[in-house]
């Protein structure tokens, strides 16, 4: 193993993971197939280090892969563990690998666009003018570990089917740390499908998910921002992000009056 990063990523028939590696990407690609089609999965094993079949959702697959292959898996520096559905450069993910090295980050993830404008979180919408935020929460549909991180907290991620919840539950079990969980603002990803409202897959409600998970570990949980770094000017507290902001603000309702 040469690379100190790696994606895996649970994957389906109509994967984006061909775009994550098109160009000189600076990490290794972990696939695990959970659809029915053969000629699909062996085009998927020319792409990755090692591509596996197996059923299950995603977070149960992503603990199985590393509870059968930890010496592997322990050996990276980061695991990021998106989706399959997140449209991103290897340009753009180099550059997220870096950031997260760089400002030692535990959890971080891209921010969100989408092309009908909605997203899950409003806290994951990129925020102008910002390199980085410094927050509590990192989404489950596409979120970077640091390998300390991800081997404390991964034991988890079969007790939500859905994965609702475990998001919720990191910044908890990390003790809530100030500057060591943050969204990206300076690169963004394009979430490709709807926000999701079909929930059928699955046998166990998500909000069951959610609420076992809260109530596990006793959290009453609110997403937060707590300082960021502006492009060009490094960091600044929560007052001057938040007047960093209403700038911005201002900024769009003048140009709206010319």
């Amino acid at each position: 193993m040469s690379k100190k990063n790696l994606i895996m990523s649970p994957v389906g028939d109509n994967s984006f993971h061909k775009e994550w590696i098109s160009g000189n990407p600076e990490f290794d690609l972990i696939l695990l197939y959970y659809e029915n089609n053969d000629e699909i999965f062996s085009n998927y094993t020319k792409d990755a280090l090692m591509c596996i079949k197996q059923k299950g959702q995603k977070l149960s697959l992503v603990k199985a892969f590393i509870n059968d292959n930890f010496e592997l898996v322990s050996k990276y520096e980061y695991v990021w563990l998106p989706d399959d559905d997140i449209s991103i450069s290897a340009d753009n993910l180099n550059n997220l690998f870096n950031i997260a090295k760089e400002y030692n980050l535990c959890i971080c993830q891209p921010s969100v666009i989408s092309s009908d404008g909605n997203v899950s979180h409003d806290i994951t919408r990129p925020r102008k003018g910002l390199k980085l935020r410094f927050t509590n929460f990192v989404e489950v549909m596409m979120p970077l570990f640091d390998i300390k991180s991800l081997l404390l907290l991964y034991d988890d991620f079969n007790l939500s089917e859905s994965s609702w919840g475990l998001d919720a539950s990191w910044s908890h079990r990390l003790n809530y740390p100030k500057d060591k969980i943050a969204i990206i603002d300076e690169i963004s990803a394009l979430h490709t499908k709807p926000v999701g409202s079909d929930y059928s897959r699955f046998k166990i409600s998500p909000n069951y998910d959610l609420n076992n998970i809260l109530q596990k570990y006793g959290i009453h949980f609110t997403m937060e921002n707590y300082s960021s770094v502006i492009l060009g000017c490094g960091l600044v507290n929560k007052f001057l992000y938040t007047k960093h902001i209403c700038k911005e603000k201002w900024r769009k309702v003048k140009r709206s009056w010319q």
